[in-house]
């Protein structure tokens, strides 16, 4: 028997091990054998806590889902300004994008896939930023676009971050600065209003697009 303390400790133990082979090898590459080579543990003591690789996948790519939709809901809840929201918003994406580090291609790599724990991860994160984006409209007393136009806006923002951090070129302030610039110009233009239309050129110097 073990304590409560004692069996996080070794869930956490196998699961940090998993973060770093899910990094090397991708998620569909990962097996029990490999996340026993890093953690040190034997085969015995890892199926005591998981029944398969599937399993701590799933619970991995719940927590750090579960720390993005945190992130930025915390992010948006400290400006007031919807300008400064779909920035603040766009950021702690980026800089979330940063924190999972290796692991990001390996989830890019299945979350399109169906019956995978990247794909329902995903759906699920989609569902609560649009939920999220919905609730800020009709707090600020903004009309609130159709469904299909915020998982529209939300699937670019994904798009343009994982291209950032996953793609072929090399990052780089340049490179981060285009990204967010395009981030914020899908934002605006697809989810902006009246107050936002009448006053672009003043946004675009505030914001640092380039206009033309």
């Amino acid at each position: 028997p073990k304590t409560y303390a004692e069996t996080e400790a070794m869930r956490t133990r196998i699961k940090t091990a998993a973060v770093q082979v899910f990094g090397e090898r991708g998620l569909s590459d990962a097996t029990v054998e490999s996340i026993l080579a890093v953690s040190g543990l034997s085969r015995p003591t890892f199926y005591r806590y998981f029944a398969n690789v599937d399993e701590v996948v799933d619970l991995v790519l719940s927590e750090v889902n579960d720390r993005l939709l945190r992130d930025v809901a915390h992010a948006i809840q400290q400006v007031d300004d919807p300008i400064a929201k779909a920035d603040a918003g766009v950021m702690a994406w980026l800089r979330w994008c940063d924190w999972i580090g290796a692991m990001l291609p390996g989830i890019r790599a299945q979350m399109h896939t169906p019956n995978t724990s990247a794909h329902a991860h995903r759906q699920r994160v989609i569902s609560t930023f649009c939920d999220n984006i919905e609730d800020v409209c009709r707090a600020l007393n903004r009309h609130v676009p159709p469904r299909l136009m915020i998982e529209t806006v939300i699937i670019g923002l994904e798009h343009l971050g994982y291209s950032y951090h996953c793609g072929a070129a090399p990052r780089s302030e340049e490179s981060l600065a285009r990204t967010r610039e395009g981030m914020l110009r899908l934002v605006l233009g697809m989810l902006g209003g009246a107050a936002e239309w009448s006053m672009v050129p003043v946004l675009a110097s505030r914001l640092g697009i380039r206009m033309g």
